[in-house]
């Protein structure tokens, strides 16, 4: 698996995200791309005309007025639905939503082949406050788990309960994972079941273990998104780097103060071109910005071997 950061300066209007999250699209009816062309050529007029001598310099420049023009094409022949945007330049560019975020993810990665791999491997670089960041992989089976941490050891540990998972308040082992649904209402009724709390905090974690943790089917995945898609007050940040340095979107919930409990509100870090979870950490409830631990995936998927 790569990350590879593709360069995005030449999108960088507002509603770009959008357009390129709307993906490909069957060929259009020649009198609608025609009516695009001419939108286009239009807006290329109107920006090549001299400008009258009261008026202001355009904010935008030549290169946004053509992607602009582009994207006001798009719309009209219906290949992208952009989110309202403010493109007066003062304010920052409408970003997407949650659930356009992880109905992104949920299509790229609901498609991919099934695999039936005896391992579940994660290279995972982890940090909490007061100790020093370290990267380990970890090969987990049905009946063991082999960890080879960075100082070259390698570790394994036996059980059968070592591959377990809990969705809503049952134990799932490996092969109970085919039997989730994966109806995202059937899926998030059995994710929230039995909570305590706020069975949306629930969601949230049971699934960010299962995709990160777990040997589920891209259909369980996708479906995880699709229920994620609908977890209400979630915030979307674009443009954020995880601690290596990888560019995505960030995904944070803020969750309400229990008292005699210490809360943390996860923050996630996703490739929506991907559908892969990049990073998770954490910061305590009332403390913004103060992360306290964090966990980065730099690779989660199936291993043949732990060699």
């Amino acid at each position: 698996m790569t990350h590879e950061n593709r360069p995005t300066d030449l999108l960088d209007f507002p509603g770009a995200a959008a357009l390129e999250r709307a993906g490909r699209t069957e060929p259009l009816d020649p009198a609608v791309q025609a009516r695009a062309h001419a939108l286009i050529l239009d807006a290329i007029a109107a920006d090549a005309a001299p400008a009258p001598a009261a008026a202001a310099v355009p904010r935008f420049g030549r290169r946004r007025v053509l992607a602009l023009a582009a994207a006001v094409a798009a719309v009209a022949v219906g290949a992208a639905v952009l989110p309202v945007t403010d493109v007066g330049g003062d304010g920052p560019a409408a970003s997407a939503s949650a659930s356009e975020v992880f109905t992104s993810m949920a299509d790229r990665v609901a498609g991919e082949p099934a695999s039936s791999a005896p391992y579940w491997k994660t290279t995972v670089r982890s940090w909490a406050e007061g100790k020093r960041a370290h990267t380990d992989d970890v090969y987990l089976a049905r009946d063991r788990v082999v960890i080879k941490p960075e100082n070259g050891s390698t570790i394994t540990k036996k059980s059968l309960n070592i591959a377990t998972w809990r969705v809503g308040t049952a134990r799932l082992r490996w092969d109970d994972l085919d039997a989730l649904p994966t109806r995202p209402d059937a899926l998030r009724s059995a994710l929230s079941a039995g909570a305590k709390g706020s069975a949306a905090e629930q969601t949230v974690l049971q699934a960010g273990d299962l995709l990160t943790d777990a040997p589920i089917s891209p259909k369980l995945r996708a479906a995880l998104y699709r229920v994620l898609a609908d977890t209400q007050d979630a915030v979307v940040t674009e443009g954020v780097k995880d601690a290596t340095g990888r560019t995505g979107t960030r995904i944070s919930w803020k969750w309400k103060e229990k008292p005699g409990y210490k809360i943390y509100n996860p923050s996630w870090i996703v490739q929506p071109s991907t559908g892969r979870l990049l990073e998770r950490n954490y910061t305590p409830v009332g403390k913004d910005g103060h992360i306290t631990d964090r966990d980065t995936y730099l690779y989660a998927g199936p291993a043949k071997t732990t060699g």
